[in-house]
């Protein structure tokens, strides 16, 4: 009544108002293969969003804007309506809810405007037939005076239910979540161990406790329910109950559960969260709808079923983690913290009497047959690591699923999960690479998981008919492009519909009640899929009958693969990720995360992982928010090249059988002989770890201690293994290189500076070999004498200062107080002779120098030549073991064994092949400059080789025209298996800058064109690649890609070819000075073109760099042709040209594909002859302004 008596006060004098409607998301909507659409009415005048096709959540994110003059009264009074309806149905049944309200109640509201408010939608004709669904909008009422409230950032406070617009007389029923608490396992250390370290010295106290308080904290829409606190228990047996009540249905989606450690003094520590998504664990439909619509709807429920939790590394820390935030939820987890046994039911119309209830002895029982465990085997084969960007330390990678594989967590058994420390080596032009030559590490890590195949081998079914009708979706869509005749076009319309049609009709795992490890949900899922896949499978045929239009009939086809998608989510994931670490010591550089059911191997081959046993191109990430920085890290932490298996024990045969693949795979027994220099001999004694032990040097292994497990035995005598990446020194791949040393300096306090106890050291401040006395090798000669490095922060003598040498922390200016300092001496050295490496030569070198290899300290980078600083070193024994018994275990997995052998798969001879990289252009690059422009050049990334291309000054679109060669490139594996999955090309572009470092503009991703027999059709074809910066879209690049078997090695079970196959190379392209060019054939065919240009002047300039733009100038760029306009001498006089009329002769490629855009910059010609650039647009296709002469 109050708000009724402030309008009647309202002015009745027409003004200007703007109401703002912003339409973001639906959720909950009611029935089932619904595309629906929402139309919003503001006093009479209507909009719609798009259709968005085959979704109950549809996100629209569409802003509409309702312009008024009119007195508030009247356009307070006014109705603002929002209605959803589903496209698919006539007008008269289609409306599925509405909600109406008029436009003074968001004017009444703070700041006049709803901000990210639900609205509830009821059926217009029945408000008792309950809630229609959800509908999240921003209502905004401007008058004049009046700013806009800003946007904030989205987050999880929207999903409250006080954050709900209801209609009056609508009831929402009561209704509450049940969620079972079992019990948890896995869960890291989060406290200090400093007390119980003390109590063991002390003897003092029980046994040693966990580390960890965990409880369990579940959430949704705001309400939240916690089990108690299990005191120093890193798996805990919960057995509670928790009760959240909520009003049903609810427009929230995601249940949220979180695992905390609880702490005396600060406050509680997250350990990790996952979410249950709503719309996966329930099903949409109601009683009006068809019978399947009524068969396949129920509420939420979940389990009995493990939930995996993600967040930061397992390893603790005192000090504070810059990765906590991913224990939130934050990001994308890094590593696998532990998981949880939980059971959800919704109980409608029922109050519970307390939020947290006990579990009753049966209910605990009843979970036992979900705990059975089955064994499992993980293999993972790496081919290759390139563009590796830590090379200052061995590098190793680490598989592991769960907390199995963990090389840093000392709760699990040690497995054979990390590939042998290995130094990175320049590839002679930018990138490192890890050099293993014709031994690949492998790695097997055994593990014990719940039997879920039959949920991960529907979704991998199901994940293939996706895959196929998309990439039968493709072709029809470039049919489409290429204006291909109707027929061709209806043919594969007709092919695509046969194929979907076959697909949905094949058979499913069947499960039932009888199931091991199936739970409620899994039978209704179940029956989901098989009413829609029958439902999909009739209005296919229905389809491939009546169609009429191919692109009307793609876009019901669109339809179907929107609703198998939504098939292929599995909720009850409980196997845990596969997470692959790059190391370097024992620090984690960068990760990369594979879900299992990706590489699970299945005896059905529809049901294995698509990338079970396949080559995969891994790119690997850094964690938590570095990731997101691409300004500061845009290089990729390393591209690896690997194999993945995982499946039962009992299935393991399927990897360790190679009949059918190149390669023998071998197991050794591995131990370190350490030895340290004492006055010049080498010597065992006083080791500060054992004569014979593991790499980490903390456990004992004396080579002649090796027994073999049963089943097995040892082939041979124990031999030495040298590591071939030892071979290679720092300037191993340069051309010219740049030593440098520190003369270090110390004195006491208010005496005179000397020589310092160590006087010469490296920029570590390790030990190092004087100045004068580093020699340079033959194949180098000194370009320079020493020189004191003084273009640092130092003084005029190249001296910088600290108080302690091991603290750091150097300044260039003498400080009393100061008691160490240093000075940098440098001097380049050329490479003279241009020697390749043979593999052989450098083993047999370093099996002549009986395999040690060097370094001051064992903590140290390990080198192959001796040198006068080094005080340790070390030499690998390996035994080889063969199998006897083919019943025995494949991974010689012992209770008692504390170090797992090396396993590795070891190629006769690679493949040689050669890669002809064909870069013509890129357009709509990034603009790195200031001025708006970019000197881009492009860096190509294949194998373990790199090249570069020229660098273009000053465009956004640049035409390169050339081709770059790789030859004898090393590939190992069958011939096949690389025609079918050839190894990638990367493509990375970069922004040439006189000073500092380049800017990273974009990188794409592309397979090349193998070809076995040498030149001969088809021919490559120039194709657009997107180019990508991160998430941002970075330009495109027109290029082409060819790879040439060079020589085919006769290896045991290769195809059988002639000698003389794989040789006949094509010509080397043509030259221009020392590039090459793309080859005729390839590059575009030109013709003469002329481009007539009609620019009649600039409006509405905006100010760049806080001057107004009052005399422009227009530059056109097509072809690398460029015509520049007159100057506009006053624009505020006259913001017309004298001369609108351009006019281009130029050559430009006759298919309109790689026809080049045009540049369109517009420049201000300021005083002091500046002409800075203010506006930059380019036409990317000149198609539509084309016509006949």
């Amino acid at each position: 009544e109050k708000e009724k008596d402030q309008r009647h006060k309202l002015s009745n004098k027409p003004q200007d108002f703007q109401v703002r409607v912003r339409i973001i998301e639906g959720r909950q909507l009611s029935g089932q293969n619904i595309s629906p659409v929402a139309r919003v009415t503001v006093a009479n005048q209507t909009r719609q969003t798009k259709v968005k096709i085959s979704t109950n959540k549809p996100f629209y994110d569409e802003t509409f804007f309702f312009n008024f003059n009119m007195s508030p009264m009247e356009l307070f009074d006014e109705i603002i309506s929002f209605e959803v309806f589903n496209s698919r149905k006539l007008r008269a049944n289609a409306m599925i809810g509405y909600f109406k309200c008029d436009i003074g109640f968001f004017y009444e509201e703070p700041g006049h405007a709803a901000i990210r408010k639900w609205v509830l939608l009821t059926d217009p004709d029945d408000k008792m037939a309950g809630v229609k669904g959800y509908l999240k909008v921003t209502v905004m009422v401007l008058g004049p005076g009046d700013e806009a409230p800003v946007k904030s950032a989205q987050d999880d406070n929207d999903d409250i239910e006080t954050n709900l617009l209801q209609p009056s007389g609508v009831m929402l029923r009561p209704a509450t979540f049940s969620l079972k608490v079992y019990r948890a396992e896995d869960i890291p250390q989060m406290d200090s161990g400093f007390i119980e370290g003390i109590k063991r010295v002390l003897r003092v106290g029980e046994e040693q406790k966990e580390l960890v308080d965990p409880y369990l904290l579940f959430s949704f829409a705001g309400m939240k329910a916690r089990t108690r606190i299990h005191y120093n228990s890193d798996h805990p047996e919960f057995n509670q109950e928790l009760n959240v009540q909520f009003k049903f249905p609810s427009m929230c989606e995601r249940l949220k559960l979180q695992m905390f450690d609880w702490d005396r003094l600060t406050a509680d520590d997250c350990i990790g969260t996952a979410h249950l998504p709503m719309s996966a664990i329930s099903g949409q439909g109601e009683d009006g709808e068809s019978w399947v619509e009524r068969n396949i709807s129920f509420l939420p429920m979940f389990g009995p079923c493990f939930i995996n939790v993600y967040g930061s590394t397992r390893e603790y820390s005192d000090l504070p983690d810059e990765y906590d935030d991913l224990n939130l939820g934050n990001g994308e987890g890094v590593a696998y913290r532990g998981r949880v046994l939980v059971e959800l039911e919704t109980k409608l119309g029922v109050t519970p009497q307390s939020p947290t209830d006990d579990l009753q002895s049966h209910e605990i029982i009843s979970v036992q047959p979900y705990l059975r465990r089955r064994k499992y085997k993980l293999f993972a084969c790496f081919l290759e690591a390139s563009m590796v960007s830590c090379s200052d330390g061995p590098v190793e990678f680490e598989v592991s699923i769960g907390n199995y594989g963990n090389k840093l967590d000392l709760s699990v058994p040690p497995s054979s999960s990390t590939t042998p420390p290995t130094n990175a080596v320049y590839d002679g032009c930018y990138y490192y690479f890890l050099p293993w030559g014709d031994t690949k590490p492998c790695v097997c890590v055994e593990s014990h998981w719940e039997d879920i195949g039959f949920r991960l081998g529907t979704k991998n079914i199901l994940t293939r008919m996706c895959e196929r009708l998309e990439v039968n979706m493709d072709k029809v869509n470039l049919s489409l492009e290429a204006n291909a005749q109707p027929a061709e076009t209806a043919t594969l319309l007709i092919s695509l519909l046969d194929q979907l049609i076959n697909d949905v009709r094949k058979p499913l795992p069947k499960i039932d009640n009888n199931t091991p490890g199936v739970n409620d949900l899994d039978l209704k899922l179940q029956e989901v899929r098989l009413m829609e896949k029958l439902s999909i499978s009739e209005e296919a045929i229905k389809l491939r009958e009546s169609a009429t239009d191919v692109r009307e009939a793609l876009g019901e086809i669109e339809g179907f693969l929107q609703r198998l998608r939504d098939l292929t989510v599995e909720p009850q994931n409980s196997m845990p990720d596969v997470i692959i670490w790059m190391l370097s010591g024992t620090k984690r550089i960068a990760y990369y995360r594979i879900p299992a059911f990706d590489v699970l191997y299945e005896p059905y081959s529809e049901a294995c992982g698509e990338n079970c046993g396949q080559v995969q191109n891994i790119f690997m990430k850094y964690p938590g928010k570095k990731q997101q920085n691409i300004e500061d890290y845009p290089e990729v932490p390393a591209h690896v090249r690997m194999m993945i298996w995982l499946g039962l024990e009992k299935h393991q045969e399927d990897w360790t059988n190679r009949e059918l693949t190149e390669g023998d795979f071998c197991v050794y027994a591995e131990t370190y002989e350490n030895e340290m220099n004492i006055l010049g001999k080498w010597t065992a004694k006083g080791l500060s770890r054992p004569n014979f032990s593991n790499t980490r040097g903390d456990v004992s292994l004396p080579k002649k201690a090796f027994i073999a497990p049963d089943g097995w035995r040892f082939d041979g005598d124990c031999l030495f293994h040298c590591c071939f990446s030892l071979s290679y020194d720092r300037d191993s791949g340069h051309k010219t290189f740049l030593e440098d040393v520190f003369q270090c300096e110390s004195r006491l306090p208010g005496g005179s500076w000397g020589p310092a106890t160590v006087p010469w050291t490296d920029v570590r401040g390790d030990a190092a070999t004087a100045k004068d006395e580093i020699q340079c090798d033959e194949d180098w000669e000194w370009t320079s004498e020493w020189m004191v490095d003084l273009n640092r922060a130092v003084d005029e003598d190249g001296y910088e200062y600290t108080v302690e040498s091991t603290i750091g922390g150097y300044g260039p200016v003498e400080k009393t107080y100061h008691l160490c300092r240093r000075r940098r001496w440098v001097r380049s050295r050329k490479l003279i002779a241009e020697l390749e490496i043979d593999e052989d030569d450098v083993y047999a070198e370093q099996l002549a120098k009986e395999g040690w290899e060097y370094a001051p300290m064992f903590t140290m980078k390990f080198h192959a030549k001796e040198r006068k600083m080094d005080l340790v070193r070390r030499r690998r024994w390996h035994r080889k073991m063969v199998q006897e018994d083919p019943s025995a275990p494949a991974d010689l997995e012992r209770e008692t064994m504390m170090n797992a052998p090396r396993m590795f798969i070891t190629y006769e001879k690679p493949h040689r092949y050669q890669l002809r990289a064909y870069l013509f252009q890129a357009r709509d690059l990034l603009a790195s400059d200031p001025d708006g422009v970019s000197d881009p050049y492009a860096r190509v990334v294949f194998g373990t080789r790199s090249s570069v291309t020229e660098t273009l000054a000053r465009t956004l679109c640049p035409t390169w025209d050339q081709t770059l060669i790789f030859d004898e490139v090393n590939i190992y594996g069958s011939i096949e298996q690389v025609a079918e999955n050839p190894p990638a090309v990367i493509i990375e572009l970069y922004d040439k800058d006189p000073v500092g470092k380049d800017e990273f503009m974009g990188r794409c991703v592309v397979k090349p064109l193998v070809k076995l027999n040498g030149q001969g059709p088809p021919a490559p074809r120039l194709l657009w690649y997107d180019v990508e910066r991160g998430d941002e879209y970075g330009g495109e690049i027109l290029a082409a890609f060819e790879l040439f078997l060079v020589s085919i090695t006769k290896v045991q079970n290769a195809s059988k070819r002639g000698n003389d196959e794989g040789t006949d190379l094509p010509f080397a392209p043509p030259m221009k000075g020392n590039l090459f060019l793309v080859p005729n054939g390839i590059r575009p065919v030109m013709q003469r073109t002329a481009i007539e240009v009609l620019c009649w002047g600039v409006r509405n300039m905006k100010k760049f760099q806080l001057a107004s733009v009052s005399s422009p100038s227009i530059e056109f760029e097509c072809g690398g042709h460029v015509v520049n306009s007159t100057i506009i001498k006053n624009t505020q006089k006259n913001p017309n040209f004298d001369q609108p009329l351009f006019f281009f002769d130029v050559y430009l490629p006759k298919e309109e594909l790689y026809t080049p855009p045009m540049n369109i910059k517009v420049r201000d010609n300021r005083s002091f002859g500046r002409k800075p650039m203010v506006g930059l647009h380019a036409l990317k296709s000149l198609q539509r302004f084309r016509c006949d002469p």
